[in-house]
């Protein structure tokens, strides 16, 4: 049975018009697809070509239109007109206001300006201190004391007990 259709019988669905026609295969959709692109172009240099038309037609009147205008317009309307970002002239003649953009009142609002942002102040380098130049020369000595010639600790001795040793070299070198 056919999904709402109340008329059709169980084998109605094997009919050939459910069933999916070749034309719907990948390479035949391929061709329908730029078919169409190509059409959506011719399409939209049609209607190029025609408003382009209206608009040579129209700057004619709509410049009459503005001459009119303008001279309808006294000297402090044209200084507001100028000066107010929120009022705009059409091509037309037409004196409109305008509201401000997204972009226009985020830049008005100052919430993410940067004047004034100090940045990071870049930290100097930790300069190594007079007693570590010392403990490192402590650390030389009492390692070649508590190591054998080929490196390795001597027998009964730790890493713990060559510390030990430079600490103790360096509290008599002070």
């Amino acid at each position: 049975m056919v999904f709402g259709d109340p008329n059709s019988q169980r084998d109605d669905f094997n009919r050939p018009r459910d069933r999916v026609p070749l034309r719907e295969d990948p390479p035949f959709r391929r061709f329908d697809e730029r078919d169409m692109r190509d059409e959506m172009a011719r399409e939209r240099e049609l209607e190029e070509m025609v408003r382009a038309d209206d608009q040579r037609r129209m700057n004619d009147a709509a410049a009459a239109r503005f001459e009119a205008a303008m001279r309808e317009l006294t000297v402090d309307d044209l200084r507001e007109m100028v000066n107010n970002s929120n009022i705009r002239v059409t091509s037309g003649g037409r004196i409109s206001s305008r509201r401000p953009s997204g972009r226009d009142v985020i830049r008005r609002s100052g919430q993410f300006t940067m004047q004034g942002f100090d940045l990071p102040v870049k930290k100097p380098r930790k300069k190594n201190k007079k007693h570590c130049k010392n403990l490192s020369q402590c650390l030389r000595q009492a390692n070649a004391e508590l190591r054998t010639k080929k490196g390795s600790l001597r027998k009964g001795k730790t890493q713990a007990d060559v510390m030990r040793r430079a600490q103790r070299l360096l509290r008599k070198m002070k």
